[in-house]
This record gives C-alpha cells, sequence and structure tokens, in this order.
C-alpha cells in the first residue's frame, strides 16, 4: 500500500478544512442577516405564529443543513492537522502533545456541536403533529427542545473556540520553529485571540457581534492560516525533527523483521 506523506496529509486537511468553513461561514453570516428572506411577521395568535414559523424554517432547511455539514466537515479536517503539527515537535517537547491533543477536542466538540443541530433541528419543525388533541402542549414541547439544543451547540462550539486556542497558541510556535515566518505566527496568535472572545460573549447578549466573530476566525483567518502552512509545508518538513511517513513506522518493522 502507498504510505500517505505527513506534508500530504497537511495539505489536504488544510484546503478541506478551509473550503468548508469558508463556504460555511458565508451560508451563516448570509442566514444572519436573514439575506434569504426572515421569518413571518407574528399574527397575533401565539400557535400560529409558532407553526408558521415552523414552516417558514423547513424551506430554509436545505441550505442550513448544507452549513452545519459543511462546518462539520471543517472541524474534522482541523482536528486532523493535530497530529500534522505534533510531528515538528520533538519527541521530549510537550507540545506535540498538546496540540495534538488541542485540535483533536476542538473536532470532536465542534462537529458534536453541528451533529446534535443536525439531528434535532429538522425533527422540532417537521410539519407533522400528533392528532391527539394535544396540539399546544406538543408545540411547547418542541420550543423547549429547539431552546435547549440551542444552548448546548453554544456551549460546545465555545468549548471548541477554547481548545482551538490553544492549538492555535502551540501550532503558531512549532511552526515558527520549523522555519514558517513570523508574520504567520502572529497570524495564529491573533486567530487565537479572538477565538477567546469568541468563546466567551455567550455570556453576553450582544447578538449579531458574536455571528461576526465566528465566521471571521472560522470563515477567514483559520483557513488562511492553515493554507499559507499548506504552501509551504514541502519546505518545513525536512527541518522537522523525525517525521517518518504515516504507515512508514510499520513498513521499517515489516523490513526488519
Amino acid at each position: 500500500m502507498t504510505a500517505m506523506t505527513w506534508p500530504t496529509l497537511a495539505r489536504a486537511a488544510a484546503w478541506l478544512m478551509a473550503g468548508a468553513f469558508v463556504l460555511a461561514s458565508v451560508l451563516l453570516l448570509l442566514f444572519g442577516f436573514q439575506v434569504f428572506g426572515g421569518p413571518p411577521e407574528p399574527g397575533g395568535v401565539f400557535l400560529d405564529d409558532v407553526l408558521a414559523g415552523f414552516a417558514w424554517e423547513q424551506t430554509q432547511w436545505p441550505l442550513e443543513f448544507a452549513g452545519t455539514a459543511l462546518f462539520v466537515i471543517g472541524f474534522l479536517a482541523l482536528g486532523s492537522l493535530g497530529p500534522v503539527f505534533s510531528r515538528l515537535a520533538g519527541s521530549a517537547d510537550a507540545r506535540g502533545g498538546l496540540v495534538s491533543v488541542a485540535f483533536l477536542l476542538t473536532a470532536a466538540l465542534g462537529a458534536t456541536s453541528q451533529l446534535i443541530y443536525l439531528g434535532a433541528k429538522p425533527i422540532a419543525t417537521s410539519p407533522q403533529y400528533c392528532e391527539c388533541g394535544l396540539l399546544a402542549e406538543e408545540i411547547m414541547s418542541r420550543l423547549m427542545t429547539l431552546n435547549i439544543v440551542n444552548g448546548i451547540q453554544t456551549w460546545l462550539v465555545s468549548g471548541a473556540m477554547l481548545a482551538a486556542t490553544v492549538g492555535l497558541l502551540a501550532a503558531g510556535q512549532l511552526g515558527r520553529d520549523a522555519g514558517m515566518p513570523a508574520a504567520w505566527r502572529t497570524l495564529a496568535w491573533v486567530a487565537a485571540a479572538l477565538a477567546l472572545i469568541a468563546a466567551i460573549l455567550p455570556l453576553f447578549d450582544v447578538a449579531p457581534f458574536d455571528v461576526l466573530l465566528v465566521a471571521l476566525v472560522a470563515g477567514l483567518l483559520i483557513p488562511i492560516w492553515a493554507v499559507w502552512f499548506a504552501s509551504r509545508v514541502d519546505d518545513l518538513w525536512p527541518s522537522a525533527p523525525s517525521a517518518p511517513s504515516i504507515g512508514g513506522e510499520d513498513a521499517l518493522r515489516d523490513r526488519s523483521g
């Protein structure tokens, strides 16, 4: 089997993550600023207003699904960069383990936040209702479910941003030590600082600045940072400590046996 080199993985993950995050962030902004239209105006009857809102959200779901799924892909691709950056650290350098764990945790929390939403939203807003005479109770339970899911999603994203802060700080210095420009490290640290701010913004009612900041970090700064790294990775890798290709360790053991 042909082995995949670490630089190849770095390029693939960086470009996949960048593309997914940019597209997802564009859709996030389009929905956040209601470019596709807003929900219907309240008519004064609570249940009718909720039902109309659910019907409108169903019409938006295909694009919302696409944006959410793209965030899942982006988070998973970002997580795969953790082991890549860990290869730039020496065996006695704890930053290797730190950056790997930080980005893998970012991927786990971020992807989970989006998958929970993907599972809950279409069911909670489904136009199918129980014909049991308890429509009001069902509507209220769906609204409460959406509120709970949104709360869980918000804090999972905050956790992902905190983990990304640690990963960006560690990766920035590791990349700089391996030969990346100082400006690239500065970009990583700026993204880390803004990710930290984005993580704590849910404590305050600052909409839409929280959405704008997430879009800035995930849709612009991190993609630029990752693609910049991918464009230089072949020049960096020879200077990294022992960095065999993926699967190379097994091949070496087979030959020695």
